[in-house]
């Protein structure tokens, strides 16, 4: 230990420059570390904006459409394959789910906690039909990705994807044209959709067990100590 203290005493003098920051890149790198949880779901969000954002040949994102009948629905991912048109949603729910098509709501398990919610399929149906009454060539269909990180060991609901799954729509929905009829149908529903700015994109429909958030405190001990650190530093 003394040794440390002698080489740090002679660097001190002969380059103090050199101790000063790089005692604030030591900081910086705890300042990280501590903020690793969030930083990574900040990585998972971009790469699945980016996922959804190449799916089909074409989409929409984060958009109401009028319904019909003097309302307006909000849809999350709307999806333009040479076989049709997907309403996707999007569950960010981990852990062990159990779940089944009929059944109204479905269950979360993460270590010996359980949480319910309510079946993303059936929520979706009624979008489904204010779609569906506004095109006249084309049937809607849904699905919901659920991301990486969920399991579901009773067995999965048929239109329940997983990210897998939908990176390989990238890859076939490339070859086949879209059929005229769809087309119209996808223009229509591109010429009545409005973006919603005020949406809060990232988030929507994160488990909120599963989420860290940003350690604020963590950040504001760190710029504290960094601030302290070269106001003694350079007034040494």
């Amino acid at each position: 230990m003394s040794e440390l203290l002698i080489i740090f005493d002679n660097l001190n003098n002969q380059h103090p420059e050199l101790i000063t920051w790089g005692v604030v890149v030591l900081f910086i790198f705890i300042g990280i570390s501590l903020q690793s949880a969030y930083l990574k779901e900040c990585i998972t969000e971009w790469k699945l904006n980016r996922l959804l954002n190449n799916l089909g040949r074409e989409s929409l994102h984060y958009v109401t459409i009028p319904d019909g009948l003097d309302g307006s629905i909000f849809i999350e991912h709307l999806i333009l394959t040479p076989n049709g048109i997907v309403l996707l949603g999007v569950k960010k729910y981990k852990g062990v789910i159990f779940a089944a098509d009929k059944i109204d709501l479905w269950t979360q398990v993460i270590g010996n906690k359980s949480y319910k919610f309510v079946n993303p399929l059936h929520q979706l149906e009624a979008d489904v039909l204010a779609l569906n009454s506004l095109i006249d060539n084309s049937k809607i269909e849904t699905k919901v990705l659920f991301i990486s990180g969920s399991e579901f060991p009773k067995g999965k609901p048929e239109n329940v994807v997983s990210v897998s799954e939908i990176q390989s729509w990238r890859r076939a929905y490339t070859v086949d044209e879209i059929p005229n009829g769809l087309r119209t149908d996808w223009k229509r529903l591109l010429d009545i959709a409005s973006k919603d700015d005020s949406i809060n994109t990232y988030g929507a429909a994160i488990d909120p067990e599963g989420v860290s958030g940003m350690n604020l405190y963590s950040l504001v001990a760190v710029l504290a100590a960094i601030s302290l650190w070269l106001v003694w530093r350079l007034n040494f």
